[in-house]
């Protein structure tokens, strides 16, 4: 930080602790709900009466296109998708009996929802000031869980099948939930004000379900005040607490401003709105440049952060241009290169790789999808970015429908099908690199992660993986990232999931590439940043050599430096593992498998890892005797989940200069039918 950064960082602590105390010392969770008086005085010259007109009457402005002319969405909706009305009636009759789905798993939430409680534990967080709250109380409760919750974006679940169906009782149970929402969460006190960026993402969601429910006759003036009231103390609540820091802003501030933007943008109303729509769209274009870098790729070094930031700046780009507010050109370019590196890291089934931390958020869920498929960030590319290497098929994604509505089908229908498949590709900023083939049996891919810790090197989400693969081929991952598993419900768990052993790196005389401190879940001690000497690719392969000098630490210093080659023709991988340095020391090669494989080790010391379709074989050369170990492991595709899979540990002790070389093959398991 430079010493403006660390002047500027001073006040704002200092500004912000005044704030909250001054707010502990007047505020109560009777007196801390917005007055009756307060909101016509928020709405200056329009009546409650009046807004709630021209919601019903879908005057403008909308959150997305396709919400516009919803009937002209849902038609188009039903006529690609008609199996989405039958599913949605489903997913949203297990909300009216209060059975929600929170990170795949469904929790049944009995008669009254608890709103400040875990679902899993049953442990209730105390109704306190939002700044004596406690994010981690023990006994194993998710305070993450709690806020997905309270997140409310099942009320679009609800939302869409009303919209689909017209059925009535979602829209009431709807306005029943909310009500009961507003009653138990006083502004400013709970779990659920703890932070501004959960404050956010509840106001748009809430906004989006309000427009898919707005023909509802249940939408009364009543319903549209105690609304306007929650978004009103959501607003101010954001506006007062924003996430920003001069050490290094996240997703967590990104989030703070759209939802400022929504809100002002959403309910022009409001006396404040004009303010906080100023206030945020530059500060947007200001993070653009900070955030992601050159290459497009989110700056916190974690694809399923990532995710969400594309999520974050694609609505608010297409918000701005059904507005009518201009955005220069540049950042459009940086939102089309945020989408290219979706394109990229996407293997050959959709589905996205983990690096870093992924808790699974999303800004708006139209549709409930596993953790890992971002593949309806193409459709919505297409038709935002109107590009067509961004068309993978032929069919809109049913997202798409509801950001763009009919207008969106049309654009997406006007562009070809992409004829041009993802290639092997390099995110030199991100230092993240992808590398791929279409074999003659099928597409193969590895993504190597050569990235720091993110956010200028502070990063809260990086995991201990320099110089880290993931292997898939023939339309299954092989070799993988254990993925996040929780975050503040149990360190021994958050820790174990970002450690180097449960990466496909190598560890040295047992000690972390990236050191943890006791006690802090979203640090490490010191930034890791790999250096890159060299990056080729060929029709014929594909070559990254990369070093870290996290080991320098020691007393007698080690450089790791890794060789990953991509062999296109035939269609194989050769790791070479190459260390520098000083002295005897303890050597570890960890190949950490996905669920549902059979792993096995050989006499020779080859291991492989097979299910009925295909299979990876882990060839290793070395001129020192390499022991092999087989060891339970565990990976978690979605956060809170854990599956059981196998790693393969080779080891030995030597002294170094040492190299130890992998070969990877890969291949089709053949049957009679075959």
């Amino acid at each position: 930080m430079t010493s403006a950064e660390i002047a500027g960082e001073v006040i704002l602590r200092a500004r912000r602790s005044l704030y909250q105390s001054l707010s502990r010392a007047g505020d109560s969770p009777q007196s801390s709900y917005l007055s009756d008086t307060d909101l016509r005085r928020s709405l200056d010259r329009k009546s409650v009466a009046e807004v709630g007109s021209r919601i019903r009457n879908s005057g403008e402005p909308h959150l997305t296109r396709g919400l516009a002319d919803l009937a002209a969405t849902v038609n188009t909706v039903k006529e690609f998708f008609p199996e989405a009305v039958e599913r949605s009636r489903l997913e949203a009759d297990a909300i009216l009996d209060h059975r929600i789905t929170l990170f795949g798993r469904e929790y049944e939430l009995g008669s009254r929802i608890d709103w400040l409680g875990d679902p899993q534990t049953k442990i209730q967080w105390p109704l306190v000031h939002f700044t004596h709250v406690p994010l981690s109380i023990g006994r194993g409760a998710d305070v993450r869980v709690v806020w997905e919750l309270n997140r409310l974006q099942h009320f679009m679940i609800l939302g869409r099948a009303y919209s689909l169906t017209s059925d009535e009782r979602y829209a009431e149970e709807f306005l029943l939930q909310l009500a009961s929402w507003y009653e138990d969460n006083p502004p400013r006190f709970g779990v659920n004000w703890t932070t501004a960026m959960e404050v956010a993402i509840r106001a748009v969601n809430l906004i989006a379900a309000l427009e898919m429910f707005r023909a509802s006759p249940n939408i009364s003036d009543e319903a549209i005040e105690l609304i306007l009231k929650l978004l009103i103390s959501h607003g101010r609540f954001i506006r007062e607490n924003l996430e920003f820091s001069y050490r290094g802003a996240s997703n967590h501030y990104l989030a703070d401003l759209i939802g400022l933007f929504v809100i002002g943008m959403m309910m022009p109303e409001l006396r404040e709105a004009r303010g906080w729509v100023s206030y945020s769209a530059g500060r947007l274009l200001k993070e653009m440049d900070r955030q992601v870098l050159a290459d497009g790729v989110d700056y916190e070094g974690s694809i399923g952060y990532h995710r969400f930031v594309v999520e974050v700046f694609a609505l608010f780009f297409s918000i701005s241009q059904a507005n009518a507010l201009e955005i220069p050109g540049r950042y459009w370019g940086r939102l089309e290169a945020m989408f290219e590196f979706v394109r990229h890291y996407l293997k050959p089934d959709g589905t996205a790789p983990i690096i870093g931390d992924s808790d699974d958020g999303r800004l708006l869920k139209f549709k409930d999808r596993p953790a890992d498929d971002h593949s309806y960030l193409m459709s919505i590319a297409a038709v935002l970015i109107e590009k067509e290497m961004f068309k993978q098929s032929s069919r809109i994604d049913e997202e798409a429908l509801w950001w763009f509505g009919l207008q969106g089908r049309e654009a997406f229908e006007s562009l070809a099908v992409s004829e041009q498949l993802p290639a092997s590709r390099a995110f030199p900023d991100a230092q993240i690199f992808i590398q791929r083939s279409a074999t003659p049996e099928g597409p193969i891919y590895t993504i190597i992660d050569c990235g720091d810790h993110g956010l200028r090197g502070h990063g809260s989400h990086a995991h201990s993986d320099a110089l880290s693969i993931e292997l898939f081929a023939f339309n299954r991952t092989f070799i993988r990232d254990p993925g996040t598993c929780v975050y503040s419900a149990s360190e021994r768990r958050r820790n174990l999931f970002r450690s180097t052993g449960y990466h496909n790196t190598v560890r040295i005389d047992g000690q972390e590439i990236s050191q943890t401190r006791e006690g802090e879940l979203f640090a490490f001690a010191s930034n890791v940043r790999p250096r890159v000497n060299l990056w080729e690719s060929s029709a014929e392969r594909d070559v990254l050599d990369a070093e870290h000098h996290a080991y320098e630490r020691f007393a007698h210093p080690v450089i790791h430096r890794r060789i990953v080659t991509l062999e296109k023709g035939e269609g194989y991988w050769i790791v070479k593992d190459i260390f520098t340095g000083e002295g005897r020391h303890r050597f570890e090669f960890f190949f950490n498998f996905d669920a549902g494989l059979e792993v096995t080790i050989d006499q020779a010391n080859v291991a492989t890892a097979h299910d009925a379709k295909a299979a990876i074989t882990i060839i290793p050369a070395s001129d020192h005797k390499l022991e092999a170990t087989k060891e339970v492991r565990w990976v978690s595709p979605s956060y809170g989940l854990r599956l059981s899979s196998s790693a393969i540990i080779y080891s030995l002790t030597a002294k170094v200069p040492l190299e130890v070389s992998f070969q990877l093959l890969v291949s089709k398991v053949r049957t009679t039918e075959d």
